[in-house]
């Protein structure tokens, strides 16, 4: 039997401020961790499927690499090998003492905004080592000056302050020094001014993460093993994996059946928290929709196991765990904390 993987993509903590207040309880999430065996993910999700569905060269390359891979450049854009990060276009408000980074800040433009602010980008950093390319994916790849610099992802510090996330490393100045003049060239162009006319958030600036030791552009696509999992959903580097094996990725469904599941390879299902509908409602729709036949499929010996991949930990849940004794379940908030 196969695994079932579900991967809460942009789990952060919930309730940083008021121990869950406002926050629906989830009984039957709560009983699955209660139940679960756990185990540290080293060092987050990304890495963990990395390590199932990819070769071990290809294991090896920081996210920003390997979708440099899976999306290589036109010839006549290229500069050649170098350095590359992942650019989130992302929204900041004032709070009451710092700016955060907005609740539902981590903005997915179309493919016309994506190539404006990539053109743009061009006539403002003329000259400049940089060089910003758009993928038709939620992030934007950066190529620029090989500099030991990257911030973390930006989904851990969604409604909170991102100066824990911002560029750490020996070069982490110059990376700053490029989202503040990033600020600068977004604070009154054109595509925010037409994104707030039709009500939405206005880019603030692209936050530049998923760099690593090895950074650089692979020479050639890396492709992994024939055997990779079946993949719902939406991710980036996700997604690279999946292309520089050739396999498919499947949208994500409105809510889990069984019936996809295949006998011989794992399928792994990319859930967000972050949805146009607020936490709360991504949480219960989890609740309703999503466990409830994920368990029984572990119950009817369809699965193997259910993998639920939180944040730093992966909660495992086979047939055995189901039927063993068990004791009241705490808030889910408190067994992720």
């Amino acid at each position: 039997m196969a695994e079932l993987v579900f991967i809460l993509t942009d789990f952060f903590s919930a309730a940083p401020h008021d121990d869950g207040a406002g926050l629906p309880r989830l009984p039957l999430f709560e009983s699955t961790l209660a139940r679960a065996r756990v185990t540290a993910l080293a060092p987050d999700w990304r890495r963990w499927l990395a390590a199932r569905n990819a070769s071990v060269a290809g294991r090896t390359f920081a996210p920003s690499a390997a979708v440099a891979a899976a999306w290589p450049a036109r010839p006549a854009v290229g500069r050649g090998p170098g350095q590359v990060w992942l650019a989130t276009p992302v929204h900041y408000f004032a709070g009451l003492d710092s700016v955060h980074l907005h609740p539902a800040g981590l903005l997915r433009l179309d493919s016309v905004q994506q190539q404006r602010l990539v053109d743009d980008f061009a006539q403002v950093f003329a000259g400049t080592a940089w060089e910003l390319r758009a993928l038709g994916q939620r992030e934007l790849l950066l190529s620029g000056p090989a500099i030991e610099a990257s911030g973390a992802d930006p989904a851990y510090f969604a409604g909170s302050d991102p100066t824990a996330g911002l560029p750490r490393g020996e070069g982490a100045g110059t990376l700053r020094c490029l989202g503040a003049e990033m600020e600068m060239w977004l604070y009154e162009h054109p595509l925010n001014a037409e994104r707030a006319r039709r009500g939405e958030l206005p880019v603030t600036t692209l936050w530049l993460w998923g760099a690593g030791p090895n950074s650089t552009v692979p020479a050639a696509p890396v492709a992994a093993p024939a055997t990779a999992a079946q993949l719902y959903g939406c991710d980036t580097y996700a997604e690279a994996l999946w292309r520089l094996q050739g396999g498919a990725v499947h949208a994500l469904p409105a809510a889990f059946d069984a019936s996809v599941l295949a006998a011989r390879s794992d399928s792994v299902f990319l859930y967000p928290l972050l949805q146009p509908q607020g936490l709360t409602a991504a949480l219960l729709q989890l609740e309703q929709r999503w466990l409830p036949a994920a368990l029984r499929a572990v119950r009817q010996r369809r699965a193997s196991v259910l993998r639920l991949l939180i944040g730093p930990r992966a909660y495992s849940v086979r047939w055995l765990d189901l039927v063993r004794f068990w004791r009241s379940s705490r808030p889910w908030w408190e067994t992720l904390a």
